[in-house]
């Protein structure tokens, strides 16, 4: 009998599983990116401030309020009325940091606050050895020589080298390297303010805090959003390594970019923890306890941004502690492991038995040795031992008795041993 002609259907009918239609994959919608949204709603304000016939000069508190308004309007688009994943929570968090920063331009010499402030308050002094240099070009306060010392440096950015390339010797820096002004921090009143001892704050010249607000590192930022994910995924070394030279130098330079009101003081605590700023203060002469730099970070969230409750901080304070680890493992990496074993000094492992011990001893001893002659009797004849075993004579220093034996000087006398049974092989002692 032939076998049976296999149809289609069959081979159809003998397979495991029929295949399923495939639904087409939905692909979720693209987000707009949040700075081009930005920049075309913030345009569209500038657009209604300029048809106003009512509108006179843009001031930098109309820019700030037109930035802060577009920035809502961004977040609700963006963000609002949407689960948002671990990332977009923390991106959220910091792009708002950082369009603060846009809005408030902390690098500008109107945050120098004045020198006749409330005492309490932070503020700069001018260095008692450079009120007099100071006088002699105008300047009676910190703020006024800070923002001279910024106008020369950008003139001198333009006119500091000739057509050739080569610097120009007959432009002079001026006065802004010696002419010194210290920080001092605030304290709780005026009275404590007064006795801060001004001898042994480091002083800092008026051109190195120039210097700071005018490289900044948002002075030149237009994507403030960019700038958010550029502090969360960084990896590279030197960006990282850059991140913190700026975070050193505002300690360092420009302290009071770190007051509460300031908020540059979030950004550099993106960078570092507390205690490398309290300890970069400390160096620098002035004392500043971990608790106040809490406090004004506290402050300066919920005056500035309106975060009051851990939950508010708590996606800042995520990225802050990611980026610090970061930063600490590229500027002072761990050495190598083979490296360590290469370097490692051996030392040998000493016993934990006393030298003179107050008890007896149990164990950690040495095989017995034989005991060296003293050297008193090293004069002492050398003669034979009658006590020699198959004909090998033992030598010892010692006196020689009538009979011919010797004996050690410091041995016992002989005695003769008593008879009995066991005595000698020819009386075995009977132990039955």
């Amino acid at each position: 009998m032939s076998p049976a002609p296999i149809t289609h259907d069959a081979v159809a009918a003998a397979s495991p599983s029929p295949p399923q239609a495939q639904q087409p994959s939905r692909t979720s919608p693209q987000v707009p990116n949040f700075d081009d949204v930005f920049h075309r709603k913030f345009m569209d304000i500038i657009q209604i401030w300029k048809d106003d016939p009512r509108s006179v000069c843009l001031t930098s508190r109309d820019r700030k309020d037109f930035i802060e308004s577009a920035y809502s309007d961004t977040d609700r688009e963006i963000f609002g009325n949407r689960p948002l994943s671990d990332q977009e929570i923390k991106l959220r968090a910091l792009t708002k940091v950082f369009y603060k920063v846009l809005s408030e331009e902390p690098w500008v010499e109107e945050w120098i606050r004045p020198h006749d402030v409330e005492r309490k308050l932070s503020r700069f002094e001018l260095h008692k050895d450079s009120v007099k240099l100071a006088a002699e070009h105008g300047f009676h306060t910190p703020r006024e020589a800070v923002y001279a010392a910024r106008k020369a440096l950008q003139l001198q950015k333009t006119i500091n080298y000739d057509k050739d390339g080569n610097p120009d010797k007959n432009n002079p820096r001026g006065p802004w390297d010696d002419i010194e002004v210290i920080y001092i921090p605030g304290t709780v009143s005026s009275t404590a303010t007064n006795k801060i001892d001004r001898d042994t704050i480091y002083p800092v010249s008026v051109s190195s805090i120039a210097n700071i607000l005018y490289n900044h590192i948002c002075r030149d930022m237009t994507r403030p959003f960019a700038m958010a994910q550029k502090f969360i995924t960084v990896t590279d070394t030197d960006e990282l390594t850059k991140m913190r030279k700026f975070a050193c130098d505002v300690c360092d330079f420009a302290p009071h970019l770190l007051d509460n009101d300031n908020i540059s003081l979030l950004v550099v605590l993106l960078i570092l923890t507390r205690s490398e700023i309290c300890r970069r203060f400390e160096n620098n002469g002035i004392r500043i306890e971990g608790s106040t730099v809490s406090h004004r970070r506290a402050e300066c969230m919920k005056q500035k941004l309106g975060w009051r409750n851990p939950d508010d901080r708590k996606p800042f304070d995520n990225v802050a502690i990611e980026l610090q680890t970061r930063v600490k493992n590229a500027c002072f990496p761990a050495p190598r492991l083979q490296a360590l074993r290469a370097n490692k000094i051996k030392t040998w492992r000493k016993s934990s038995t006393p030298s003179t011990p107050n008890t007896p001893p149990i164990g950690f001893f040495a095989p017995p040795q034989p005991r060296a002659p003293y050297a008193n009797h090293a004069n002492g004849p050398v003669v034979h031992s009658p006590y020699a075993v198959n004909g090998q004579q033992a030598y010892s220093n010692g006196a020689v008795l009538s009979n011919g034996t010797a004996t050690s000087r410091d041995a016992p006398a002989h005695t003769s041993s008593k008879c009995g049974p066991g005595s000698s092989a020819a009386e075995p002692m009977d132990i039955d």
